[in-house]
């Protein structure tokens, strides 16, 4: 009775509020690593690597923010942390599927081990492609967008 069922599919993620300049970050990074993929070179390495550090920036923001006494509950506010990556009590949220919001981490990781092995490890450049084409599938069902 109690647990999962026989045969039960495993809950999917909820969806997440994620802060718009951080979701516009991972969408540029999924660009980068589609331009990256149909031409691996040096330059569009490059420029995915530049992309991830935009994305690592905003991240920055984030975490400042989270870790900063402004705005906090101490002083009536309510509490933070509602808005993945929020830089402010104002920042404007943008609702993701969980699914997606997974896909893009791994992605990003993804990302993370081409950049670093400068593209040249075929089994990173394989986990990325595997994780972009992952990505690609989850945002173009309907009921995902």
């Amino acid at each position: 009775m109690f647990g999962r069922h026989r045969g039960a599919e495993a809950p999917q993620p909820s969806d997440a509020q994620v802060e718009i300049h951080l979701e516009l970050d991972l969408d540029e990074v999924g660009t980068s690593v589609s331009a990256f993929l149909q031409d691996p070179t040096e330059g569009s390495r490059r420029a995915l690597s530049e992309e991830l550090d935009t994305l690592d920036a905003q991240i920055d923001l984030g975490d400042t923010y989270a870790a900063s006494i402004v705005d906090s509950s101490i002083f009536g506010q309510s509490p933070k942390g509602s808005v993945l990556g929020e830089t402010s009590s104002h920042s404007i949220a943008e609702s993701v599927p969980g699914a997606v919001l997974q896909a893009q981490i791994t992605l990003v990781r993804a990302a993370k081990n081409v950049v670093r092995d400068h593209g040249v490890d075929p089994g990173a450049v394989s986990d990325l492609r595997a994780a972009s084409d992952a990505l690609e599938a989850l945002q173009s069902r309907p009921e995902v967008e």
